[in-house]
């Protein structure tokens, strides 16, 4: 097996493998011959992959070209490697090396309509996320989640009133299109609509009979009932002056709305996260029963810490680029 070294760089980790470099998911100028996008958020999409040869899957490819991302060269495999499903996003895909090393990208904790929980794989080096890598970010059922903010929503429908979901407009907002479909009339705003198309020519099965709110003004069709659903890039400016001129209730589904200071917004806040909680995360790491765990993104110090009050070896990724073998000392 080609020897494998990792290390955290300016532009992301970049992991050497026998006489390649791979940039695993880089967000500025990098030197690498590929570079592995595992999704296509714009946090994790570099400004550009130069002339490296991108390895991601035709979903992420499709995202991330939608989003501005020139792309000339890509694969969806690659010797000695597997591109495992983490649940994330359409697409999202983790980088499983020579069944040693996986790095995850971002992953989801449990399934969501149509989106799968994560694969888990057995690896001896695992690099996975922190985001929610803190105790307090422990999220309910979904269908705990779900049966509030249909309650919610009906109290507001039954007194005339129509309602609005904010959710992130990749990924979120078309979970939030499946899981509230129940509803008529359902519109989409902006951005949403592009995404909810793309989804479905994946195959994935949105509802057909949604109607499509253009611009600001045309936020009055609410007046009249229903629920719509907003990105969280457009509900600002005139969008939420109209929201509120009309008020219009606004819902915002998110991981962050566990967080104490935000449990009193003035908007109703729900935890549904495209990312796994802090015992999904553990739960995660302990399966995949590694030797060594590296944390990054997020919370990473915090969820290295409880990793090892669970007995497993577990650090922050270093700065400084070593083998496998030497990370294992």
């Amino acid at each position: 097996m080609p020897s494998i070294k990792v290390m955290n760089s300016p532009a992301g980790i970049i992991v050497e493998y026998g006489q390649s470099r791979i940039a695993l998911d880089p967000v500025k100028k990098f030197k690498a011959d590929y570079v592995f996008l595992s999704h296509a958020h714009s946090d994790h999409l570099p400004p550009s992959v130069g002339d490296a040869t991108v390895i991601a899957s035709d979903e992420t490819v499709k995202l991330a070209q939608e989003r501005g991302l020139h792309i000339s060269s890509h694969t969806d495999s690659f010797k000695g490697a597997e591109l495992i499903d983490t649940g994330h996003i359409l697409g999202s895909r983790g980088f499983l090396l020579e069944q040693s090393l996986l790095y995850t990208g971002d992953i989801a904790g449990r399934a969501r309509g149509f989106m799968p929980a994560p694969k888990r794989v057995s690896c001896e080096t695992l690099i996975i996320e922190s985001t929610y890598g803190r105790p307090i970010y422990r999220f309910p059922p979904l269908a705990t989640v779900l049966k509030n903010a249909n309650r919610l929503i009906s109290s507001y429908i039954e007194a005339g009133r129509g309602v609005a979901i904010e959710g992130y407009p990749l990924g979120k907002s078309q979970v939030l299109t499946y899981l509230f479909q129940s509803w008529s009339p359902l519109y989409v705003y902006g951005s949403v609509a592009k995404y909810n198309r793309i989804y479905s020519s994946f195959g994935i099965d949105l509802p057909e009979k949604t109607h499509q709110l253009s611009s600001p003004d045309k936020i009055e069709a609410l007046k009249r009932g229903g629920v719509a659903i907003f990105p969280t890039t457009g509900v600002k400016g005139e969008v939420r002056e109209k929201l509120h001129k009309l008020n219009i209730p606004l819902l915002r589904f998110t991981g962050w709305a566990m967080n104490s200071y935000t449990k009193n917004d003035s908007l109703s806040m729900f935890p549904i996260s495209d990312h796994a909680d802090f015992s999904e995360l553990i739960s995660y790491a302990e399966r995949c029963k590694p030797e060594l765990v590296l944390t990054c993104h997020g919370f990473s110090s915090d969820l290295a810490s409880f990793l090892r009050r669970n007995g497993l070896k577990a650090r922050t990724i270093s700065e400084r680029q070593l083998s496998l073998t030497e990370y294992l000392e």
